[in-house]
């Protein structure tokens, strides 16, 4: 829809609501005195805002059309069965992983029309944390993808695709293998890139990891194809690597935790070896022009040692010209000094993120100058609907990413722009 559509929808909308605020700025009534400048102005910026937001864009490599510029963060929904001593039983969403998607009847009109344009949802949602073996879990409660399991995992993860993508959503469920970040009392070896343990944080303990064979990484690139494969079945649009905050694919990617002497390790294009794998396999069996592959990507590590932002302008383009369609940008690890305190604090206090609106946006706007074709939203920090619209207006990102805003209030974005709300109470 063009913008001037887009106005004539609006205007009367708006400016119903605007006609208490022009009578006060105008001393009169409503007997046709032209609105005030003030209103017209704010009429003209919330009609940007609007358009912004939900103008669609496709992804290059699928031709698939997310329908606004907001998607949904991957957030762990804690939603699965866990059973301590039947691990088979592990792992398989309840009935309220499924309502966490549901998009509610009383759903929250924007301008009291029957149109689509009514539905102001997230365009692109993206579900949780699902590890892809029940050995190695990031934590309880969580789905779980594991071809050793005996239950039907397209029966199992399909009701919760389907309530994502039924008011025009795409679905991309996120894969993770959490490598040395699984709690002690899970695992008390688990596997990893290298033998680095990892000290207490978050108020956990983790065991000493064992180094993956050669054999185990080509077992592992073969579960995240056989889970993707899964995921289409069910229904889901794409999926998305978890590459970011210290899992097992930053752990390849990071110097200060691989340490091996094999083509997997030493290098830059070594340690990106394993994560391109993963894409040109999924790719091969699940064509690019019919299922989308999206990475969570940390803009640097924020730890000495760790991957760095000039490492990571690299990786992302080798990433991208392998297949790669969107990327969600974020950065960190368990170890990251931020982390281990509050890394919403310290990154919230930086100039550039009160300026802009975001914590990653001033990278995510150089790396988004390495990609062709990508697109490419932040995650983390968004909390003032204005700077959303900004920073894609500005060409900073062409996404936002909003996680706990969201899940406190489905209806943040609609709100936002019938201007009931500007701030995110998170």
């Amino acid at each position: 829809m063009s913008l001037s559509a887009l106005a004539q929808v609006c205007i009367a909308s708006i400016l119903s609501e605007e006609l208490l605020i022009s009578t006060i700025l105008d001393g009169g009534g409503t007997d046709g005195r032209p609105f005030s400048s003030a209103t017209y102005q704010n009429t003209e910026r919330r009609i940007r805002y609007w358009h912004l937001i939900f103008h669609p864009i496709t992804l290059k490599l699928s031709g698939k059309v997310i329908k606004n510029r907001i998607y949904r963060t991957p957030l762990s929904e804690y939603a699965s069965t866990y059973d301590e001593k039947d691990i088979e039983k592990t792992g398989i969403p309840k009935a309220r992983y499924a309502e966490l998607y549901q998009v509610p009847d009383t759903q929250v009109p924007l301008f009291n029309s029957s149109t689509e344009l009514a539905d102001g949802g997230a365009g692109l949602i993206c579900f949780g944390n699902i590890p892809i073996d029940r050995n190695n879990l990031e934590n309880y409660n969580n789905a779980v993808l594991d071809p050793r399991n005996p239950w039907d995992p397209v029966a199992a993860f399909a009701p919760a695709i389907r309530a994502a993508r039924s008011r025009g959503a795409l679905c991309l469920p996120q894969l993770q293998f959490p490598g040395r970040q699984v709690p002690e009392f899970l695992n008390p070896q688990p596997k990893s890139a290298s033998d680095v343990q990892l000290g207490p944080c978050l108020n956990k303990t983790y065991g000493k990891p064992v180094a993956l064979t050669k054999t185990e990484i080509a077992e592992l690139v073969g579960r995240y194809v056989w889970a993707s494969e899964v995921l289409a079945q069910a229904g889901a649009d794409g999926i998305i690597l978890h590459g970011a905050h210290g899992y097992i694919l930053n752990q390849f990617l990071s110097p200060l935790t691989n340490r091996r002497t094999d083509e997997y390790g030493g290098s830059l294009e070594n340690r990106a070896r394993f994560i391109l794998e993963i894409v040109n396999a999924i790719k091969a069996k699940l064509p690019s022009d019919q299922f989308v592959i999206a990475v969570k990507f940390n803009c640097q590590d924020f730890i000495q040692g760790g991957q760095s932002f000039a490492e990571q302008c690299v990786v992302i383009k080798w990433l991208e010209e392998a297949g790669v369609d969107f990327f969600d940008i974020s950065g960190g690890t368990y170890e990251s000094p931020a982390w281990r305190g509050n890394i919403m604090t310290e990154l919230a206090d930086r100039p550039s993120q009160k300026a802009r609106g975001s914590y990653f946006v001033e990278w995510a706007q150089e790396l988004k100058k390495v990609l062709s074709r990508a697109v490419i939203g932040t995650t983390g920090g968004w909390r003032d609907s204005h700077r959303m619209a900004e920073a894609v207006e500005n060409g900073d990102v062409d996404m936002i990413g909003l996680g706990r805003t969201l899940r406190e209030d489905p209806f943040f974005v609609t709100k936002a722009i019938k201007g009931e709300v500007r701030l995110s109470k998170l």
